[in-house]
């Protein structure tokens, strides 16, 4: 049996590839079947066999964990899960893999796009957003991450008890039988309830950015209910919950474990995911992203001014004080007055 955890081999490794797109999966997945669709006596696993015909310059890799629900809210002590097996140790295999086989094969320079399913992608939110330290590799690879799609990831804020309630829906969805009670979902939540503010944070300082790369996001949510062994579980993460603030939702018209499984190319989630990708490498190859310093010589424009005349009949711009870093960068365009009923104020 192949070995499910790290990267593997690329899904798809061009001699032009000039970006990573790396897949994420989450609880109760893996590396492979979150992404594959069967049926008919056939398997389609889309990012290796459709995704390269419209990303044919992307390096494609799948990344594996243990997935097991208790590595997401454990507890700690002798009797429990040990304090490694946490989402941070998830994250960071994450960075080590990636920044490994990157180093190896030279192309740390690459921007790296991430592509995450349910909890998955709070393993990646996560690895973005934490303090690197003197880990300069990781920090590297985090400003290299030019974009990330969400698919039914849980957002809930700093509310333990959400979580605790969507600990419960996700039970439901992984274990015919569990006998948790909401108190202990509450206190093994307590690292998720940082992510989401510590993410948004993260955001929120790559828009700022001087070097104007920011990060693009992209939210999709769960139309339909979950069903399994006949009983109706409902809805996993609600569209409130699966996007972010500032971010325009999309939906897909599957349930949760099917939501990222596509028969063919023909499926408006597929459609919708694949454009994105590819519409964020194209944007790749024109100007940086948030910055004008390379399209625009002058920042201040001005026609022809008349000081003493009606704003309405000046053909520029009237101001008090303007100030450009740029060499040149305020110029007047076009004849100056400064006269009032045809005398010069100075004289007055």
């Amino acid at each position: 049996m192949a070995e499910q955890y790290g990267l593997g081999d690329p899904l798809f490794d061009p001699q032009e590839a000039k970006i990573d797109i790396v897949f994420i999966h989450g609880l109760g997945g893996n590396r492979t079947s979150t992404w594959t669709w069967e049926g008919d006596g056939r398997k389609l696993f889309w990012p290796k066999d459709l995704l390269p015909q419209d990303c044919p310059t992307a390096r494609i890799l799948s990344f594996g964990y243990n997935a097991e629900f208790a590595h997401f809210f454990p507890f700690y002590g002798p009797k429990f899960m040990p304090e490694k097996s946490t989402i941070d140790n998830h994250s960071t295999a994450l960075l080590r893999s990636l920044t490994g086989l990157r180093d190896k094969t030279k192309t740390a320079n690459r921007p790296v796009i991430f592509v995450c399913h349910s909890l998955g992608g709070l393993v990646c939110a996560n690895a973005l957003s934490r303090y690197h330290g003197a880990d300069l590799a990781s920090a590297g690879l985090v400003e290299k991450t030019a974009g990330v799609v969400f698919l039914g990831t849980p957002f809930e804020g700093t509310s333990k008890a959400k979580w605790a309630g969507r600990a419960l829906k996700v039970l439901d969805w992984v274990s015919t039988t569990h006998k948790e009670d909401v108190k202990d979902l509450e206190e093994r939540s307590a690292n998720l309830t940082n992510i989401n503010d510590t993410f948004q944070k993260f955001l929120k300082a790559r828009d700022r950015s001087e070097t104007g790369q920011f990060v693009e996001v992209a939210c999709f949510f769960e139309q339909y209910a979950m069903y399994k062994a006949g009983k109706k579980i409902g809805i996993i993460v609600p569209k409130e919950s699966a996007c972010l603030p500032g971010i325009d939702p999309q939906s897909i018209q599957a349930n949760h474990v099917d939501m990222c499984k596509f028969e063919d190319d023909d499926r408006e989630g597929y459609k919708n995911i694949s454009q994105r990708l590819s519409q964020w490498i194209s944007d790749l190859d024109g100007p940086l992203k948030g910055s004008t310093a390379k399209t625009q010589t002058h920042s201040v424009y001005m026609g022809d001014v008349n000081y003493r005349d009606k704003i309405e009949n000046n053909q520029g711009v009237v101001m008090g004080h303007a100030y450009s870093t740029a060499t040149d960068g305020v110029r007047i365009i076009g004849s100056t007055h400064n006269t009032y009923n045809g005398v010069n104020p100075n004289n007055l």
